[in-house]
This record gives structure tokens, C-alpha cells and sequence, in this order.
């Protein structure tokens, strides 16, 4: 018989998407049918399980995918909707996908002529979906992106408007609007907040936040904050065996960071011994018992749960209908420690003739014999993330309850919960995960990077400690985050977007710092030693003074013996002019570098320069560590770009000397860099932000 455990792990599943997958009978038994004798390797494959229907022929299909016919998702989801729910031959099929296949240079031909007709890269996307549908989707956006941001739709965009007046968002109820069991209840509520909105970030302390949790930041802060209420920062520490002290202090830290501070810093451990007390309160009302079936028992049952086979009750626990007494007396010995992990469970008596899956009697408590990391106290029981996100949500008075999409079929049970404890239950709202291009966020991808010597504070990565090592000011994160709007929809968006909103702000705040990487020494025979007063930011009334020596470094990039008509700086016949200084013209060529003169002239072109008295730098230069689209999930550690990081050595003016620690600054026609925490009194370490757009 197949082991569906082994074809998870060879196509890497997560635990929590196999949990899910487990519970759908007919995903499970395409997966039977499909793997049987067949390579688990294949991740077209599993696509193929996870969205065809009962009537397909999926044998059909794996051999044309095995085969290499069908060669990517979207080309196996135009193959599905052609199948319908008709009887089609495999010469049908195969003649289906010849006719409809687009090959790689038919794609970069198609986005080619759209980039001639002015397209904007959304309307690339949108024609590309309608006019090449069997197209494979990682090249076109592969191609796509490849195309330079344009200047008006970047400034266009960072126009926008309210992005809390956009959209459904808009439409929410004001506190006090939701149905509750009784008016007694919705007039307590909105005595203890004055009406104001109140709203959490629960994050799991399992890990350390990335860009997808400040989107999540943003939304619940700001819509606090739009209408005068207020945010929790709770901690989810419902699985201790996952969750670290580090963690928790790393998350109020980005929080802070990003600009946000909260109402309070709480954590489901809280209101443990209340979800306990709430435990007895269900087993009382007959809506919770004691159940003994093992994890596996319980998984396994809600699998074989179909709605065809809904009255058959098989999977439903032989101990739900133990009496109330006896539930009570296990709970408390549960609660007292006599029952070891694994053994027992509280399990909610929920509505048997439900569609959900997520209400088949879901567990509520379980036996965790751990100490909590933080408060040092070892719980005999824990409650599980379902129960304690809805219980601590209105124990809060949470109004609005924000959560990303996947959690809508968790909307059930949340409101069921609530209802039977007859306690205030908070309006819940899903929106979009935010996903990023050319990069992973999960935990689960980014821990296996550290035998790579990346860390989780890398800042090739997206994590929000990442980003701040990197140089990425935390007002260009929330605004790249405000920008994408709230949906409903899971897009991937470009990373090239959110490198706009860093480069314009730190366009209009980094200090300009003079910087030579491949130095050329020049000596101006008739120059006499100076300071010169240069100004902070093009413009700015704050200027700082520069040593200025006859000996300086230019880059050896800025001069040729003979330059062509395009080239306008420095050449033996060309003079060139010192940034805030003097133009210069050569007089000679020597083993030692140039020996150059003022000229009085009007020079072409100005370069930037440093004294001989300059500070040496190390320059760690970043480039993507994936350069693809949308890495893939079984091959990303194979995608990575090994020659993400190079260190590189310049030569900065001495304003550099001052810098501390996440100063940031311009390299004029480099581009921008931070103050890495490397840096020693003996080594100034700078991290490349982000390039200059256009280098001259």
C-alpha cells in the first residue's frame, strides 16, 4: 500500500499542509492513484491530486505529465477544464496540448511586441493570462521583470490614497455592530471600550517576523489608529516545544522598530486558567468531552469523513457520549497532571451535520507536560491555537479580528466557540498573505539557509531583521505595505516594487558620502591643501567639511587615455571637474597614477573624488539570493545564487568617520549603503542597500 508520509517528505510538504491534505478524501485518493508506481518527486504531480476533480481521469494525466506532454501548471489546468466531465482519449489530449503548448521563445516574442505597445507590466501580466493560457507562467514573469521599472507608474503609485477607505475593508461594522448572543452582551462590551476599535498582532514566538508580517502590522495598527482605538501586541505561546525566549523579545523589537508601539504586550498564556475554567464550562453544557482516540486516530477519521457518508457517524469518537460527570473527572485529573501526553484531549462537541471539516469536534485542550519559556511555569495542559485565538480575542475585546485568508474556513468554529461560552465575539476579517518575489519567508525554508552561513538576520533576506541590517528604513517598508491594498486574492508581488519605495526614501533622507572602490591616484602639481564645505543632501542648508589634499583618488573608471564621443570624463585631451571643487586637466601619465593641473575651463563633466587621508571601507555588495521569480519549494536550496555577496574594499571621505551603527548613506554614483554591526573601531563594514538606478 502507498505511504503517503513518504511522498510528503520526498516533495517536502509542511506538517501543517499535510494535516490539511489529510483531511480531503478525494485529494487523498488521487494522490493513490497517481503515486502509485509512480515518481514522488514529481511536484506537478501532487498539483494534479490537490485540484482534480472525482470525474477526472487523473491516470490520463500523470502519464502525460511523467512523459513530459504537460510541462507546467498552467498547461494542467487548461488539460482539467478541457476534460471536463467527458470520456477523452489520450490522442485527444495530447493533440490538446500540442495545439495550445507555447514554447519559451514564443513567450519572450509575445512580452517583446507587448513592451513595443507600451503595456505596463500589469497589463503585460492580464493579456499574457488571456492570449497564452497554456504559457508556463515562471517564464513570463521571469520576462516580465526583466523590464525596467518605469518612472511615472512608480511615482503614480506612490500616490495612492487611503488604502483603508479601498476596497471590502471599507464596509467593515463599527464596534458594537456584530451579532452577539444578547444585547447584554454587546452593551458591556462597548462599555469597557468607549466604542473604540481594538484590534491585536498575534504573532506565533516561534521565529522572527518577516516582510509578510508587517503587512499584517500595518493593517491592524493603522486601523486602530484611523478610528482612535488601539492594538495588542499578544504572543500566540500555545505550543512551548516551538517557541523560544529570543523570539519574543525579537518580535516587540521589530514591532517598535517599524514605528508602532502597542496597547498593551500580552499572551494566550494569560488566560490559560481561563480556557481551562472554560473547559469545564463546555464539558457542563454538554458541548465538550474527554476523548482518548490518539492524533493520528483523530486525523485518520477526519479524513474518511465525507458528505456523502455524513450519517454514517464513523467518524465520529466512541467517547462523545460519556456522561458529564466522568468528563468532568478526567479534565480535572488532565488539569492535575495524572494523564500522560498523549493520552487525552478536550474535544468540543460540535454540529454533526456540518460541511466544514474544521468542525468535526475540534480539540480545544491538550496535554502539554512543559515549561512555558518565558514564565517559567510548567502547565500540565494547554489549549489549542483555535481556542485560545477566539477566547483571548474576547477576553481582549478585540473588535475587528484580522487573519490572512487561509483562516476563512476557521471562521466557523471561531463564531461556534464563542456563542457557546456566551461571551463577546469580535468582527473577523481575511485578507491576502503578502508573498514576495525572488525570495522564501517561510521558517520551515529559511532555517536549512544557516549551513549555508545565512542567518535569519541576513540581509539578503526579507526577514524584518534582515531588511533593517540591510538598510531598508522602516517608513519605506510601511508604505510599500500601505501601496499593495487589501484583497482577498494571493498574488506574488515584485520585489522591484518595494526596492522603489527604499530607493525614494532614501533618496530624499540619506547623507551623500564620496567613495572611490577601484582608485586611481591623481596628483595636482598646482593645488594647495583646503577644506571644502559639502552640503549634506543636494541642496540642504546642512553642509559638513571635507579635508581636501593635492594627492586624491578618482575611480579608474573615470578616465581613459582617449574617450569616445559619448565618454565626457576624464582623457589626456578631456578635463574634468572635482565635485564641489575645481575642474583639472592632465599634464602626464606616470607608473604612480596621473600628474594632473587646475584648469580655469567649463569642464563637461563633474567626478567624485577623495583626499589621501581617506577612510578605508569594506563594501559587502548584495545581490538577489534567488534570481528567479518564484522559487520553487523542492528545489530552492539549488536555486540560491552562490555569488549573492561580495566583498569588495573602498576608499570614503572622512565624513564616513562619524557614522554609528544603521547610519545610512548615499555613495555618490554607487549607490546606498548602511553601517553593518561588524564594524570595529579598526573596520568600517557597510552594507549595499540598494544600487543607484541609473549610474553615470
Amino acid at each position: 500500500m502507498l505511504n503517503l508520509e513518504e511522498v510528503f517528505e520526498k516533495l517536502e510538504i509542511s506538517s501543517e499542509k499535510r494535516h490539511e491534505v489529510m483531511k480531503k478524501e478525494q485529494v487523498v485518493k488521487n494522490m493513490e492513484k497517481i503515486f502509485s508506481g509512480r515518481s514522488f518527486s514529481n511536484r506537478l504531480l501532487y498539483t494534479l491530486a490537490c485540484t482534480a476533480s472525482r470525474n477526472a481521469n487523473v491516470e490520463l494525466l500523470a502519464n502525460l505529465i511523467e512523459s513530459g506532454t504537460i510541462k507546467n501548471e498552467s498547461m494542467l489546468k487548461e488539460c482539467l477544464k478541457h476534460m471536463g466531465k467527458k470520456e477523452v482519449s489520450a490522442e485527444e489530449m495530447v493533440s490538446f496540448v500540442k495545439s495550445n503548448e507555447v514554447d519559451e521563445e514564443s513567450i519572450k516574442n509575445n512580452i517583446a511586441k507587448m513592451r513595443r505597445e507600451g503595456l505596463s507590466k500589469k497589463d503585460m501580466l492580464s493579456k499574457a493570462r488571456n492570449t497564452m493560457p497554456c504559457a508556463d507562467f515562471r517564464i513570463v514573469m521571469e520576462e516580465i521583470n526583466k523590464i525596467p521599472d518605469d518612472v511615472e507608474e512608480h511615482e503614480e503609485n506612490l500616490e495612492g490614497g487611503d488604502w483603508l477607505e479601498e476596497g471590502e475593508i471599507r464596509k467593515l461594522p463599527k464596534p458594537g455592530e456584530t451579532p452577539q448572543v444578547s444585547e447584554e452582551i454587546r452593551q458591556a462590551h462597548l462599555k469597557r471600550t468607549g466604542g473604540r476599535v481594538v484590534t491585536r498582532f498575534p504573532p506565533e514566538p516561534n521565529g522572527i517576523l518577516h516582510i509578510g508580517h508587517a503587512k499584517a502590522i500595518n493593517l491592524s495598527f493603522e486601523y486602530a489608529k484611523k478610528f482612535g482605538g488601539y492594538t495588542y501586541l499578544r504572543y500566540d505561546d500555545t505550543n512551548p516545544k516551538n517557541e523560544e525566549v529570543e523570539y519574543f523579545d525579537s518580535i516587540y523589537e521589530d514591532v517598535r522598530w517599524l514605528g508602532f508601539e502597542p496597547y498593551k504586550v500580552t499572551a494566550s498564556s494569560d488566560y490559560f486558567d481561563k480556557m481551562v475554567e472554560f473547559g469545564f464550562q463546555l464539558i457542563k453544557k454538554g458541548k465538550a468531552y474527554v476523548c482518548h482516540l490518539s492524533q493520528e486516530e483523530i486525523c485518520e477519521r477526519r479524513r474518511q469523513y465525507t458528505s456523502d457518508n455524513m450519517n454514517e457517524r464513523s467518524h465520529l469518537s466512541q467517547y462523545r457520549n460519556r456522561s458529564v460527570e466522568e468528563n468532568l473527572r478526567i479534565f480535572q485529573e488532565m488539569v492535575d497532571g495524572k494523564w500522560e501526553e498523549g493520552t487525552a484531549c478536550l474535544r468540543f462537541k460540535m454540529d454533526t451535520n456540518t460541511k466544514n471539516p474544521l468542525m468535526l469536534d475540534l480539540i480545544g485542550i491538550r496535554i502539554l507536560n512543559a515549561v512555558h519559556p518565558m514564565k517559567k511555569v510548567r502547565y500540565t495542559v494547554y489549549p489549542t491555537y483555535e481556542f485560545a485565538l477566539c477566547v483571548s480575542d474576547s477576553l481582549e475585546d478585540v473588535t475587528h479580528s484580522f487573519c490572512t485568508r487561509e483562516f476563512f474556513t476557521r471562521q466557523e468554529s471561531y463564531h461556534w466557540l464563542l456563542d457557546q461560552l456566551e461571551i463577546y465575539k469580535p468582527i473577523q476579517w481575511e485578507f491576502s498573505r503578502l508573498n514576495i518575489s525572488n525570495t522564501v519567508l517561510s521558517k520551515r525554508k529559511l532555517v536549512p539557509l544557516k549551513k549555508y552561513g545565512i542567518e535569519l538576520d541576513d540581509p539578503r533576506l526579507f526577514t524584518i531583521k534582515g531588511m533593517r541590517r540591510r538598510g531598508f528604513p522602516p517608513e519605506a517598508i510601511n508604505e510599500f505595505c500601505k501601496s499593495l491594498g487589501l484583497t482577498f486574492a494571493e498574488t506574488i508581488v515584485d520585489v522591484k516594487k518595494l526596492e522603489n519605495f527604499v530607493r525614494d526614501n532614501l533618496n530624499r533622507t540619506s547623507r551623500r558620502i564620496m567613495c572611490v572602490r577601484d582608485p586611481l591616484k591623481v596628483t595636482i602639481m598646482n593645488a594647495e591643501p583646503c577644506s571644502v564645505s559639502i552640503p549634506d543632501f543636494p541642496g540642504s542648508e546642512v553642509s559638513r567639511n571635507v579635508p581636501f589634499t593635492p594627492v586624491i583618488y578618482i575611480e579608474k573608471s573615470d578616465f581613459m587615455d582617449k574617450g569616445d564621443g559619448d565618454f565626457l570624463r576624464l582623457t589626456l585631451d578631456q578635463p574634468v571637474g572635482l565635485y564641489m571643487l575645481y575642474p583639472i586637466r592632465v599634464v602626464k601619465v606616470t607608473e604612480d597614477g596621473i600628474l594632473a593641473e587646475r584648469w580655469d575651463g567649463i569642464p563637461k563633466k563633474f567626478i567624485h573624488w577623495v583626499s589621501s587621508d581617506c577612510v578605508r571601507v569594506e563594501m559587502r555588495m548584495y545581490s538577489p539570493l534567488w534570481t528567479s521569480f518564484s522559487p520553487k519549494d523542492s528545489t530552492y536550496l539549488e536555486e540560491m545564487n552562490k555569488d549573492s555577496l561580495k566583498i569588495v574594499h573602498g576608499l570614503c571621505d572622512k565624513r564616513i568617520s562619524e557614522a554609528g551603527v544603521e547610519d545610512r548613506f548615499q555613495f555618490q554614483r554607487i549607490g546606498y549603503f548602511c553601517v553593518d554591526r561588524d564594524t570595529t573601531e579598526e573596520n568600517i563594514v557597510v552594507n549595499l542597500t540598494l544600487p543607484l538606478k541609473n549610474i553615470v
